[in-house]
């Protein structure tokens, strides 16, 4: 627990400074850290004993932040050259390479690359680093509040198939604990900087909550067919990159796509 909460102490001030300062020291941080967790996806699909791609995944992880930086609106076209080049792939390898090596690698590069290049994408957003702010808010609140109310409460299993040590009692603290966390920085920040959407976004917190929730099991999934405990040991008490950063992974897409959607129609 005390190496838990030192890693806490040292790599969060680190990761939120360079959501506030932005530009390139945030690019490069993303990178960094899809780079990681694609690392991670990549030895997880070895374990699985299928065939990983790592010029596949690891060109992703630095591609798809990097240019999605300076040109958000290559978003689909870069989306679709990864698909059509995942499929040169399988067919330049077959039949060593099967359609469900195929799958797992784009799967991996959709999780870590697409998902961390959205942190780039919803930081160049009008007020981007209250957003971001925002987001991490609602995951890290319920990251706590399920692991405190699963740990000190938890009795009924949740899930158990796919977490074992995951229950109905941590998923709910966790909800209640992530909107919390949400409205909390909501109200916080627009007593301070008029806070744009305040009342879309706290509508919005329990759904990110759950959401949340959803790609921690999903990680876990991974975990599970590669047969380890966490993704890496690279963050001591905590795990890899993946563990850390499962919830974001899913919370930071949704809520940009939902942002741009609303804008689009209102």
């Amino acid at each position: 627990m005390v190496i838990r909460i030192i890693s806490i102490v040292v790599g969060a001030p680190l990761f939120l400074a360079c959501v506030y300062y932005g530009g390139l020291l945030f690019l490069c941080a993303i990178m960094l850290l899809s780079l990681l967790g694609s690392f991670e996806v990549s030895r997880m699909i070895k374990r699985m004993g299928l065939r990983e791609v790592k010029s596949y995944l690891y060109s992703g992880a630095l591609l798809f932040p990097l240019l999605l930086h300076f040109e958000p609106s290559w978003l689909p076209g870069f989306f679709a050259f990864f698909v059509f080049s995942g499929a040169i792939i399988a067919i330049s390898r077959f039949p060593d390479f099967s359609h469900t090596d195929l799958g797992v690698n784009f799967i991996g590069l959709l999780y870590v690359s697409f998902g961390f290049a959205h942190f780039v994408l919803l930081r160049q957003m009008e007020q981007g680093m209250l957003l971001v702010g925002y987001a991490l808010s609602v995951i890290w609140m319920t990251d706590v509040g399920c692991f405190v109310v699963g740990t000190y409460l938890g009795k009924r299993a949740f899930l158990p198939q796919i977490s074992p040590n995951k229950t109905v009692e941590g998923a709910v603290g966790g909800l209640i604990a992530g909107v919390a966390g949400g409205i909390g920085f909501c109200v916080f920040i627009n007593r301070r900087l008029n806070l744009d959407n305040m009342g879309f976004l706290i509508l919005l917190t329990p759904f990110l909550s759950a959401f949340g929730q959803l790609g921690d099991l999903f990680e876990s999934i991974f975990k599970r067919q590669a047969r380890v405990k966490d993704s890496s040991q690279l963050i001591p008490g905590h795990g890899g990159i993946l563990d850390r950063f499962d919830s974001s992974l899913w919370v930071i897409p949704l809520l940009y796509h939902i942002l741009r959607i609303r804008t689009t129609i209102f």
